[in-house]
């Protein structure tokens, strides 16, 4: 683990700790909301829905709604109550300009057939990092209450939504996942973000109870992202820490963003096909090739298959090596 990393994540909770130790978590019959005291998180409680902003992409046109507009979907034409909904939540210092959100965006929108969204809550991801996190709880609730109100006004089921987050993105779809008491068809995590997002507390990041499938790609795991298995199905290309191809002092950046990369590949050319694993060490020693076989990656998910997965990339696009285990009897 790079040290420089190990420091980083200590001085980052050394100064948080005492803001956050007076957080609770508190159910009532539909809602998560911070339980925040006085002192604590005071840059939380100044948080304002109406600062997240929606934009609805289709081939034509892009529109922007706010939490309290679902009902506008009706105007425009290209939103489809009876297609799938994809949301893309972008990370810290992003917003919907970002590569991770355009390049996912372009991708869903060549394969079609689905609604496309783009939360953008960039007004608080673009502060100091644990300015962001405190926000990520309310950011969640705030895409809960937008999907709400797709329900309210279309009759639509929850089993057609996908989220897609990535890096502190993937810990919002976790809260939209909670406030909608894990009734979400499906939230897909893009190497979540790991300084201050423990092990020991699924109930403040994503966790595999908060959709009824989740699904997780690890690539820069122990620095920009978690280090442990946290998804009905979670995937660690190239073992989950260091991506081919990325090399020099950005290399945890690139490894980091490398997720929505395979993503993005993924949604129209699923060639992403991984091995049901213990341990990358295991997996590159060849004690798993028997074992069952599963795509990374796509719109289309086998939910009858959980477990922990390991593949192997090329270092440049097209990533995917293809169906490398053809012919193993899975």
């Amino acid at each position: 683990m790079n040290i420089c990393a190990v420091i980083g994540f200590f001085l980052l909770f050394a100064l948080c700790k005492s803001d956050f130790q007076n957080i609770g978590l508190n159910r009532d019959s539909t809602k998560i909301l911070l339980d925040v005291e006085p002192k604590a998180l005071t840059r939380a409680t100044a948080y304002d829905e109406g600062n997240i902003e929606f934009y609805i992409y289709t081939n034509t046109d892009i529109t922007k709604l706010y939490y309290n507009e679902s009902g506008l979907l009706s105007t425009i034409s290209g939103f489809n109550a009876s297609w799938k909904t994809v949301f893309v939540i972008h990370g810290w210092t992003n917003s919907h300009l970002s590569l991770i959100t355009t390049m996912l965006i372009s991708s869903l929108l060549q394969h079609g057939d689905v609604n496309v969204i783009a939360v953008d809550w960039s007004f608080y991801a673009g502060a100091d990092y644990i300015s962001a996190v405190a926000k990520v709880p309310y950011v969640g609730q705030t895409v809960a209450s937008f999907i709400d109100g797709i329900i309210d006004s279309f009759g639509y089921s929850l089993d057609l939504v996908i989220l897609m987050g990535h890096s502190l993105g993937a810990h919002v779809a976790g809260y939209a996942g909670k406030n909608l008491d894990g009734n979400i068809g499906v939230i897909i995590g893009l190497d979540p973000a790991g300084p201050l997002y423990l092990e020991i507390t699924p109930a403040s990041r994503l966790n595999a109870t908060d959709a009824k499938y989740v699904q997780a790609i690890h690539t820069n795991a122990m620095v920009l992202g978690v280090n442990y298995n946290l998804a009905d199905v979670d995937f660690w290309p190239n073992g989950g820490s260091i991506q081919p191809g990325c090399t020099g002092i950005l290399y945890n950046g690139c490894s980091h963003n490398r997720s929505y990369y395979y993503m993005s590949e993924s949604i129209n050319n699923d060639n992403f096909y991984a091995v049901k694993c213990d341990s990358y060490l295991d997996f590159a020693s060849g004690n798993c090739d028997t074992n069952t076989v599963l795509q990374m990656g796509s719109l289309v998910f086998d939910t009858s298959v959980t477990g922990v997965f390991y593949l192997n990339t090329n270092s440049e696009s097209d990533y995917a090596l293809g169906n490398v285990f053809s012919d193993i009897d899975d």
